[in-house]
């Protein structure tokens, strides 16, 4: 299909456009999975035909994010009046994937209708379930509800135990053995698997500045105070953006070094590489309290401090353990006092031997 045609974009918006490449292919990537004939049943017309009608979907979202899903998708695929009489409907399935495609790309996290077939995801998990009863609103509301964590939030203790140095990457991978690779999921922000110590990073920090420089910082940053063309609440795109930024990757020669590392390595957004300050901030916002993402830091300062034997010679040789210590310490004492009584049996048998040997064979007199 030709493409429509456009002015020629400035410098701003060139330079702009190319630092959301990440995003344009996630799009492609995205929009590319959707086979239009794989759930269609008895030659029912495909719910999506042409870019254009998923971007009406997104337009619709934005535009009505209070309003239940149920009523959206009834709207989006009434039969219009001057549909000719033989028209059909897509069929329910492929309708709602189509919708679960468009939530995707507004709101870059992965979703199911109610009661409607969901393909797993590339960890083996469900998608999160969007009811017909919710509205986009109710649905991120469910999806990152709100925590708050004293030892987090409270100045005065997080500084002394000093967690933000302990939750810069380069000390998660070097204390606890963390490693890090890049999600496209904003769910899986920083959630880590324990049995391969592998944290996902939420990576598209141009969307995140692209979002927040749509809403106001004087909105209240709840999802319930979602402005139409945002579809990500502030505080959770600030969130997201400063975690990786701030704490686990601040403005240091050592995490820049391992931050384009990963960017080379496991594809990240470039944009992650950008820390200019061009996201206008109400004061409350310049040192954020993290309600979304606490926990999952939390989590991964408790992996610091006791961190999970994950190799076979690790279990044995867990690090900062004291518990591990003392066994390991014992068990040596017990080895040490096998071999020495080894030792010493050895001696004994071999110094019986001798005497036998002298009794036997006496040396005679001179």
């Amino acid at each position: 299909m030709k493409e429509p045609p456009i002015d020629s974009p400035t410098t701003a918006q060139s330079n702009r456009w190319t630092r959301l490449d990440p995003f344009f292919d996630f799009y492609k990537a995205s929009t590319a999975s959707y086979v239009s004939n794989l759930l269609q049943v008895n030659d029912d017309p495909p719910a999506l035909t042409k870019h254009e009608d998923l971007l009406d979907i997104i337009r619709l979202l934005k535009e009505n994010p209070s309003r239940p899903r149920g009523d959206l998708v009834k709207e989006c695929f009434s039969p219009d009046p001057r549909a000719p009489e033989d028209y059909r409907k897509p069929a329910e399935s492929d309708i709602h994937r189509a919708f679960n495609l468009a939530t995707r790309i507004i709101t870059m996290v992965n979703c199911a209708g109610e009661n409607q077939p969901a393909d797993l995801l590339d960890d083996g998990s469900e998608p999160l379930e969007w009811r017909n009863s919710d509205s986009l609103q109710q649905f991120l509301a469910s999806a990152f509800p709100l925590r708050d964590h004293p030892t987090l939030n409270e100045k005065g203790q997080r500084d002394e135990i000093g967690l933000k140095s302990q939750l810069k990457a380069t000390n998660l991978r070097d204390v606890a053995g963390l490693t890090f690779r890049g999600t496209d999921n904003l769910k899986d922000h920083l959630r880590l698997t324990q049995d391969t110590g592998v944290v996902e990073l939420y990576h598209h920090t141009s969307i995140l500045k692209e979002h927040l420089g749509l809403g106001s910082p004087n909105e209240h940053p709840t999802t319930s105070m979602m402005c139409a063309n945002n579809a990500i609440p502030r505080l959770l795109a600030l969130e997201t953006l400063d975690s990786l930024q701030k704490i686990l990757f601040p403005v240091d020669q050592k995490s820049r070094r391992m931050l384009r590392s990963l960017v080379s390595k496991e594809q990240l957004d470039p944009d992650c590489l950008r820390f200019e300050a061009v996201i206008s901030r109400t004061d409350e916002e310049n040192d954020i309290k993290y309600q979304y993402w606490a926990s999952r830091l939390m989590d991964l300062y408790d992996e610091v401090e006791n961190p999970k034997a994950r190799g076979f010679l690790e279990q044995w040789m867990e690090r900062k353990s004291g518990a591990r210590y003392v066994m390991m310490a014992t068990l040596a004492g017990v080895v040490v006092a096998v071999v020495l009584g080894f030792l010493g049996l050895v001696v004994g048998i071999f110094q019986a031997w001798v005497g036998y040997q002298q009794w036997r064979h006496p040396i005679p007199s001179a």
